[in-house]
């Protein structure tokens, strides 16, 4: 997300397709209007498109209309879908054919298949929404039409950049790297993963899904640091890793309702092993005088392990959190009062190295599930399976932390 992006807004997937049926009809529909409405010749000479413009135009339509299937299918709460128009150099992340998009989408807008939103500089990218016939097509569908394009890039690397004349932090840069054995394992190991999930039926409040695909990205902390895959690597793209804990009861895997598995206060354990301490019993985010506030305590907890220096201020996201008067140097004393031994560790910028051993814990244990034929949705510290499935999943998450990692971290179902 960058400074143009609305929270309003539904980010444009450029790996969306139309595959079902009814919206792979539609598209084809568009696209024979697409191509007639860009024609400039008199009637009497317009000669058949190309082959590859039908291609291109076709794959972009195609693109188009999944994208608005979910937009106004998926989320009503996002009124636009947000579309990135800057000419940029392709990179392994991009999806190529796409350089004649906004000539689609004009040509769309001139039909009235669309409602053309103007960008507004560092506020709002440009933004379309479905309008009448179209949005009534999309209406009547669903999104377990959309699937995923080929080819799309499943490991990630990032840069930070570092901070403005302002102080304020830049968006993280995109890294074009080169290929090793290391990130062609780590690419079909996810590969592995999403080709298994593509398989089975997972649905929300008894409706199927549309088609997602899992990516798992690392970090490295300077643009010019050689390109390594040892830092973050978390998994996205997962539509249940956002939905709200109440929600998540919704889910069913296989008709079947599913069970959420969470390793137990795992960031602190990740810190206290990799000091080689041992760390006290019970729930280590429960903080003297914090009591009913342990979501603010883990959020405060990543944040002072994040930070390069002393946490004086609390970000927004965890003050929120915390009851009011709380400052960022008395949380930070509350919790080194409660683990002593992590103090050297605050204001080191460590997170995303702890970060790394949880998504390779994480990675192992889908891949394992996987071969034993289980469906499992990761989080970032734990997965949902079938009920059914629940205490093997439980007994193998706690056997992989301990046999592959060294780690004994209690698992706790929810």
């Amino acid at each position: 997300m960058d400074d143009s992006f609305s929270s309003s807004d539904h980010w444009f997937d450029p790996w969306a397709t139309s595959e079902g049926p009814h919206l792979a009809s539609l598209s084809a529909a568009i696209t024979t209007q697409v191509l007639q409405g860009t024609a400039k010749r008199p009637q009497a000479r317009i000669r058949q498109p190309r082959t590859e413009q039908v291609e291109r135009v076709t794959k972009i339509v195609s693109c188009l209309v999944a994208n608005l299937a979910v937009l106004h299918q998926g989320h009503p709460e996002h009124s636009r879908l947000a579309i990135p128009l800057r000419h940029t150099s392709l990179s392994r992340y991009d999806r190529k054919g796409f350089g004649h998009l906004p000539h689609v989408i004009d040509a769309m807008a001139v039909q009235g298949l669309v409602v053309k939103h103007a960008a507004h500089i560092k506020k709002r990218r440009t933004g379309i929404e479905a309008t009448g016939s179209l949005l009534d097509a999309l209406l009547s569908g669903t999104v377990a039409e959309v699937g995923r394009a080929e080819g799309e890039e499943t490991i990630w690397l990032t840069a930070r950049m570092g901070r403005d004349a302002f102080g304020h932090k830049l968006p993280y840069q995109l890294v074009d790297y080169v290929d090793t054995p290391e990130t062609c394992l780590l690419r079909r190991e996810i590969e592995e993963i999403n080709a298994f999930l593509a398989t089975q039926r997972i649905e929300l409040q008894g409706q199927p899904q549309a088609g997602f695909g899992l990516s798992r990205r690392f970090l490295l902390r300077d643009i010019g640091d050689p390109h390594t895959f040892d830092l973050h690597g978390r998994l996205y793209g997962g539509f249940w890793q956002s939905l709200p804990r109440l929600h998540r009861a919704d889910l069913r895997i296989n008709g079947e309702p599913i069970a959420d598995l969470d390793f137990a206060s795992m960031f602190p354990r990740l810190a206290y092993a990799r000091i080689g301490a041992e760390p006290p019993e019970g729930d280590l985010y429960a903080i003297p005088g914090l009591e009913g506030h342990r979501a603010g305590v883990k959020a405060g907890f990543a944040a002072m392990l994040s930070s390069s220096n002393e946490m004086t201020r609390l970000p927004s996201a965890v003050k929120d959190a915390l009851p009011v008067g709380w400052t960022g140097r008395r949380l930070a004393q509350a919790i080194g009062e409660r683990h002593p031994a992590l103090v050297p560790l605050f204001g080191k910028d460590i997170a995303m190295d702890l970060m790394f051993t949880e998504s390779c814990i994480l990675v192992a244990v889908l891949l394992r599930l996987t071969r034993m034929g289980i469906a499992a949705l990761p989080m970032h510290d734990g997965v949902m399976v079938q009920t059914q499935h629940r205490e093997t999943a439980r007994e193998l998450m706690k056997a992989v932390a301990a046999t592959q990692f060294g780690l004994h971290i209690p698992v706790f179902i929810k």
